[in-house]
Parts: C-alpha cells; sequence; structure tokens
C-alpha cells in the first residue's frame, strides 16, 4: 500500500512567536514557574498550549497579555512580578544585537550543560520542539530578515497584527531573508487563505470567486509528490455548492467529473460521497429514487437522507419504512463512530432527532414531534451555522403559526439567535418561511389586497405554491394527499361539492395506506361535511363522534374548529333541536369560536357566531343572542377593514429587517 505523503516542514518566524519565545524564556530560563501558585501555573500553560498549537489564528499581543494575566492568584508577588515582566521585555529588545542575542540564548533551554543535569525543556517535549523549531528558524535568517522581523515584532506588539504575516516569496531573487535555504524553503507549501476564501464566497453567493478559491486550494503545493492527489476534493465541494443552491444539472455534471477523478486516485471515500450525493440528485421524470444500502464507507446521514425519499408520497412508502430507516442510520451513525475513529458530532448526532419530529408530525403525533424538537434545540448552541438546528426552528415556528401563534411565532424567528451564523442558502430559507407565516395570517385575515399587492410582490425566492393560499390554477401540482385535498376544497369553494367523490376517496384511501394521520383526519373533516351535504347527518356525527376526541387536545386548532362546527350541526340535523341537543351543540360551537378567534379566520368565525345567535333565538335566551350578534358585527366590521387594507407598519418593519440581515450576510 502506498504510503501517505509527508506533511510539508517549513517554518517561517512570525511576531507571535517571539512573544510565545519571551513568555517561555521568563517561565524556565530561572525556573520561575516553580515558583507560581499550581492554579496560576496550569492557566499559564493551558494557555501557552493554545497558541503553540496553532490551530487558530494567533492572538493579538494585547489579548495574549490579557489572558495570561486573568488567571487565578494574580495577587501573588511572583506572579505579578512575572506579568510585569512579560508586558515589558518587547522594550528591550530594541536592535537587531539585542534580538539575536535573546534568540542565541535558547538553547540553553534545551540542551545539556552538564551531562548530570537535565536541560530546562525536554527536546521532544511539546515547549522544547517550539523553541528548537524557531532557533532553527532564527540561524537560518540572514541580517536583513532578522532586520525585518525585529521590526515586525515591535510594531505587532504596539497593535499592529497584520504587520509580519504577508506571504514570503520563494524565488532566489527576492527570497534574500533567509541567509541559508533548504529545500523546503525554495518551494511554495499549501496556504489556508484560499480555503478561506471560498468559505466566504459560497456563504455570501458569489460563486465565480468560491470556484477559483477552491480550485487553487486544493492545487496547491501539499507534500514532495508531483501531483497533490486532492483535485477530486475540490470537485466534490463544488458539487456541494451547486446542490445546497438547487442547481442539480451542473452538479450533476460535475458529479461524473469527480467520480472519474476519485476512482482514478484510489480515493474509496471521496468515491463512496460522490456516489452517495449522485443518489440524491432528483430522478428523472417517472424515475423513483435510489435507496441506499447500508455498505463500508457509507456515511450515515446517507441512510437519514433516505427518510426523505420515503416521506415522498409519489413514492406510495407507508410511514412505518421512514421509521425503519431513521433506527438504521441511528445504528450506522454508532458504528460509524466507532470504526471510523470519527469525533463525535452534534450536528449528526441531533440530526436523526430532527428528521424524526418530521415524521412524527406527518403521523398525527404532534407531541413527540415536539419533543424530538425540544432535543435538538437543547443540544445545539444557539448562534452557529448548524441548518439542523435552523431547520427545527423554522418548523416550529410554522407550527406555531398554525395555531394562530402568529406574534411569537415571527418573534421566534427574528431573534438574533435563529439568523445570526446562518449562510446565505439558509437566509433564503428562513425568509421564506417568515413570508409564509405573512401570507398565511394574511390569508386567514381575509387580507386579499395586502397579500396582492404588497406581500405577492415582495416574495423571496424558494419553492413555493399558490394553493396553500388561494383557490387560483396553478401549473405545480402538490402532493398527491395534498392535491386531493385541494381539489374537494376548491369544489367545496364553488359549491359542487359532488365533483368531489373521487378526489375526497383518493385521500381517505392514501392518507390511510401511507399512515399520514394529520392528512387522513382532515379529509374524515371533509367526508362528514359531504354527508352531512347529501342527508347522511346520522353516519358524519357518528365518523366526528370518533374523531373529535383525537382533536380535543387542542394540538392543531384548526382541525378541532372544523371538526367542533361541523359535529354541531351534524347533532342538530340527526337528533333535532331538543334542548339537551341545544345545549351540546353550543358548547362544540363555543370551541370552535374560540379557536377560529384565536386563529384570525373572520369568516369562519362569523359563520359560527351567526350559527350561536340562530340557536340562542331557538332556546329564546335573547340576552345571549345579542351578544352573539353584536360580536357578529365587529368581526364584520374587522373583516371589511382588513379587506380595503393594503400595507400594515407590522409587517413592513418585518421586511425591513429581513432584507438588512439579508445584506449584512452578503456583505460576509
Amino acid at each position: 500500500m502506498e504510503e501517505a505523503p509527508l506533511p510539508p516542514t517549513e517554518h517561517i518566524l512570525r511576531p507571535h512567536h517571539l512573544v510565545l519565545l519571551s513568555v517561555i524564556v521568563i517561565c524556565w530560563k530561572e525556573l520561575e514557574i516553580q515558583k507560581f501558585p499550581p492554579e496560576f501555573a496550569t492557566h499559564l500553560l493551558r494557555v501557552l498550549l493554545n497558541e503553540i498549537a496553532e490551530v487558530t489564528e494567533p492572538i493579538s499581543h494585547r489579548e495574549l497579555m490579557k489572558r495570561i494575566g486573568s488567571g487565578p492568584s494574580t495577587n501573588n508577588k511572583e506572579v505579578a512580578q512575572f506579568l510585569a515582566a512579560i508586558n515589558t521585555v518587547h522594550a528591550d529588545i530594541y536592535s537587531a544585537e539585542k534580538l539575536g542575542n535573546f534568540l542565541g540564548n535558547l538553547p540553553a533551554l534545551f540542551v545539556d550543560k552538564v551531562l548530570e543535569e537535565k536541560p530546562r525543556l525536554m527536546r521532544r517535549s511539546i515547549f522544547g520542539y517550539f523553541c528548537r523549531r524557531c532557533f532553527i528558524s532564527y540561524v537560518k535568517l540572514s541580517f536583513g530578515g532578522n532586520c525585518k522581523i525585529r521590526e515586525d515584532y515591535l510594531s505587532w506588539c504596539q497593535g499592529n497584527t497584520t504587520i509580519g504575516y504577508e506571504p514570503i516569496p520563494k524565488d532566489d531573487i527576492t527570497a534574500s531573508y533567509l541567509l541559508l535555504k533548504t529545500s523546503s524553503d525554495k518551494k511554495t507549501w499549501a496556504k489556508p487563505d484560499s480555503y478561506a476564501a471560498w468559505e466566504k464566497a459560497r456563504a455570501v453567493g458569489d460563486e465565480s470567486i468560491a470556484v477559483e478559491s477552491i480550485r487553487s486550494f486544493f492545487e496547491q503545493h501539499f507534500h514532495e509528490q508531483s501531483d497533490s492527489g486532492y483535485r477530486q476534493h475540490a470537485l466534490l465541494n463544488v458539487v456541494h455548492m451547486h446542490y445546497l443552491n438547487k442547481e442539480y444539472v451542473a452538479a450533476g455534471k460535475l458529479l461524473h467529473e469527480a467520480i472519474g477523478v476519485a476512482r482514478t486516485a484510489n480515493d474509496r471515500p471521496t468515491l463512496q460521497h460522490c456516489l452517495s450525493l449522485l443518489r440524491r440528485l432528483p430522478p428523472p421524470p417517472g424515475g423513483k429514487p435510489f435507496i441506499n444500502e447500508i455498505q463500508p464507507d457509507l456515511h450515515p446521514l446517507e441512510v437519514l437522507y433516505d427518510v426523505k425519499k420515503l416521506m415522498e408520497e409519489e413514492n406510495e412508502q407507508p410511514i412505518s419504512m421512514a421509521f425503519r430507516k431513521i433506527v438504521e442510520a441511528v445504528g450506522l451513525y454508532d458504528h460509524w463512530v466507532d470504526t471510523q475513529a470519527a469525533v463525535p458530532s452534534g450536528e449528526q448526532q441531533w440530526a436523526q432527532h430532527a428528521v424524526q419530529s418530521i415524521v412524527w408530525r406527518e403521523a398525527g403525533c404532534e407531541t413527540l414531534a415536539k419533543a424530538s424538537e425540544d432535543v435538538v434545540l437543547s443540544f445545539i448552541e444557539p448562534g452557529t451555522d448548524s441548518s439542523t438546528r435552523l431547520a427545527v426552528l423554522l418548523n416550529r415556528a410554522h407550527w406555531m403559526a398554525r395555531q394562530g401563534e402568529y406574534h411569537d411565532s415571527l418573534t421566534l424567528l427574528l431573534d438574533p439567535s435563529t439568523w445570526k451564523g446562518i449562510s446565505l442558502v439558509d437566509y433564503n430559507s428562513w425568509a421564506h418561511e417568515l413570508w409564509n407565516i405573512l401570507a398565511m395570517r394574511a390569508m386567514r385575515r381575509g387580507q386579499d389586497r395586502h397579500y396582492r399587492e404588497y406581500l405577492l410582490p415582495r416574495k423571496p425566492g424558494g419553492e413555493w405554491r399558490s394553493q396553500y393560499y388561494t383557490f387560483e390554477p396553478a401549473h405545480d401540482p402538490l402532493s398527491p394527499i395534498r392535491q386531493s385535498l385541494y381539489e374537494v376544497l376548491r369544489m367545496k369553494d364553488c359549491e359542487q361539492l359532488y365533483n368531489a367523490v373521487d378526489p375526497l376517496l383518493n385521500a381517505l384511501w392514501q392518507s390511510e395506506f401511507l399512515g399520514r394521520y394529520h392528512s387522513y383526519r382532515s379529509a374524515v373533516l371533509l367526508l362528514a361535511d359531504f354527508g352531512l351535504e347529501y342527508g347522511m347527518a346520522k353516519r358524519s356525527k357518528r365518523l366526528l363522534e370518533e374523531l373529535v376526541p383525537q382533536l380535543i387536545s387542542g394540538n392543531d386548532r384548526e382541525q378541532r374548529a372544523v371538526a367542533c362546527f361541523t359535529l354541531a350541526r351534524c347533532l342538530l340535523v340527526a337528533e333535532g333541536v331538543s334542548p339537551p341537543i341545544l345545549q351540546s351543540a353550543l358548547h362544540y360551537l363555543q370551541i370552535a369560536e374560540v379557536d377560529f378567534q384565536v386563529l384570525e379566520m373572520h369568516s369562519s368565525w362569523e359563520d359560527v357566531l351567526y350559527f350561536t345567535a340562530v340557536l340562542y333565538e331557538k332556546r329564546e335566551e335573547s340576552t345571549l343572542r345579542d351578544e352573539a350578534v353584536k360580536r357578529l358585527e365587529q368581526v364584520q366590521d374587522c373583516r371589511r377593514k382588513f379587506q380595503i387594507q393594503v400595507t400594515d407598519p407590522e409587517v413592513q418593519e418585518i421586511c425591513d429587517v429581513a432584507l438588512l440581515v439579508g445584506a449584512a450576510i452578503a456583505r460576509g
């Protein structure tokens, strides 16, 4: 098996290296660290290790001194003297000669003076290796390079954090900062700058700069071999960007190229990622999506993504198959962490709970869906770029809006912890859901002019179906169950319910077979209304009496309101207008009135109030009848006011905030 290429051995002396060396010299030259209180010594070692590891960009001189001085026991005499020394040591290095003396004394820390004595720092320890490496880099410097690093060091200590970190040319003519050059000093090794440019360009949606940056990053000199061997990674990253932007044609073309390159490079993990991403692309018209089978190098999130394919109603798979796939994904994730030596990721670990919440909601189990969402929101930190957390928040906000909690749902979406740190792709989803809630509230209120003249022109990009809000004809159909329910509602709105028999029966059969019990309950409500219209009130009453106990908990206010209103009418038609029946019907009407009031569905609220007033008249309760009529007139006045309203100050402010957030994300 071919050995992995060795990492680059290049090392360039930078200003922050000198600051760290000065702290180490003061601590270990006379073993001052042994005089410090244990808690401060531990704090100091932790800060130095974080900076020497160089896993992040170096912090400024002021910030480093602040972190060291923020440790415990700083009132100790030795600690106070140490802090004063490291804050002023840079003033002693005022010439190239002083810098040379300082760096020339470094071997005293890791070289044995006497055979019987141990050095201050072991040569293979982290601090010893750091000091030796910096000393070797100093020995190679020319006099000009020595003077430049001294000037950069003094400027950096004074607050100029950019000086001393510019790229160093490697050609023989201009590379005069080195007196001695090794083979590694004559080659330009890979730098992370182009990858940082790729991430920034991808986040703000600049496709041309993103593609150029990621390709240039993986084409750099990573090792001594002639080819970097990482070209397939560049293609995979570009494909991922096109996939997130829903540019599936471009993603498909590049994926085939990436698959060929990965096979040539014998890179099995990358090849598996490419094949998995290829299976995520939408199938051709009439085709069925590919369902992954458990195999080596298959990422557990690919199995979890199969749940989305199984949840699509066009594929005609019962919801139990989705739950089975979730169990497979959980087991594969545990196996993946054990066998691949992968670091557990919260984004991946809690993703299965986010998927479970969606499946439970489709199954009609709202309480279990909310519990799964709570798990995700509890364990993923707010204000991060987590798409999993954002998706859960969007789903919860939509559910809250469906229950009439418009203010709370908008507050949840506009909270900075929701949109802070998201990418431009996630921003489109966030803005689209924000618009959806505003449109839902407008159509429920009867604000047709506000919807058409203000909201529609400001609709953000994204998947959208006008059938969710109006009965206008549309080219894009909904999913089979939703399309059937939509046809039934459209026929009912046109007073042609007799043409809705076939779509109603299709909705009932498909929703029951596929286990979409939330949609099944809606279909049963429409079936009861259908039976009431055609003289089958007793049958409709039996259906609703079986269904209402499932809805009475209030997990879906709209379904409960419609069920109670329809059941009240069925009771009167099937049982007559006796006092007990009137009392029972009024009880259900009161529930429906409260729910329609919370939902702000004024048209349905008017129907309930009118029916309530009629029943009070039947019972000869004039006071309650007049109160119902008064509420009816108030609702009618409110509805007329909403019908002529075009702009809404609150909606204008929300749209302005969404624009400001989008502009801030685009600026990066």
